[in-house]
């Protein structure tokens, strides 16, 4: 006779989890049996609720566990994006949309993607916005280049980095939007 093997079930803790980058703000809770679990696991939260700004709750912000430390599970912020009905709804008619998607590197070595989304406030000509591209590629360059990984990310959230955009690339053409669409950490 072949003997049953019993599975024992351990029994799930609640994890804490909390955001690094926001003051050690709580973010949510994970159920997992064991501590190695919680880690690599990520949450998404709406940047409204950690800034308490309701004009952010266009953005999505995504953590990743990196460490557990008595019951308590530690994230750091690995994407930043605006929500795809957010920008729909800033697309009108008769302007152009300009799209782009390039890799950059901090000041302390850290690579992450960079996809800007700037809107014009006219049709405008394909010269006009190639150079609109190659200024944003190129300002974005030099702004990596000068700081570090939380310093871009600070400049990200509270929109420091879009108004230095702005006020250089309205030189070229005007705007109407001027915003990053996405931010990943590679």
């Amino acid at each position: 006779m072949v003997e049953a093997e019993v599975l024992k079930k351990k029994k799930k803790k609640s994890y804490l989890l909390i955001a690094r980058e926001f003051d050690n703000v709580e973010i949510g809770e994970t159920l997992a049996s064991e501590d190695s679990f919680v880690v690599g696991r990520t949450i998404e939260v709406s940047l409204a609720q950690l800034t308490n700004d309701p004009k952010m709750q266009n953005v999505k912000v995504k953590f990743k566990v990196k460490e557990i430390k008595e019951g308590t599970g530690y994230a750091e912020l690995s994407s930043y994006s605006m929500i795809p009905t957010y920008i729909r709804r800033i697309v009108r008619p008769g302007r152009e949309k300009i799209d782009d998607s390039f890799e950059l590197t901090t000041k302390d070595n850290i690579k992450i993607r960079v996809k800007p989304l700037l809107i014009t406030k006219a049709e405008t000509q394909n010269s006009v916005l190639s150079s609109l591209i190659k200024k944003t590629r190129e300002l974005l360059n030099d702004y990596c280049k000068k700081n570090d990984y939380n310093q871009f990310l600070f400049s990200l959230i509270s929109h420091n980095i879009h108004k230095e955009l702005r006020e250089t690339l309205k030189k070229i053409y005007p705007l109407s939007v001027v915003e990053i669409r996405l931010m990943e950490k590679l």
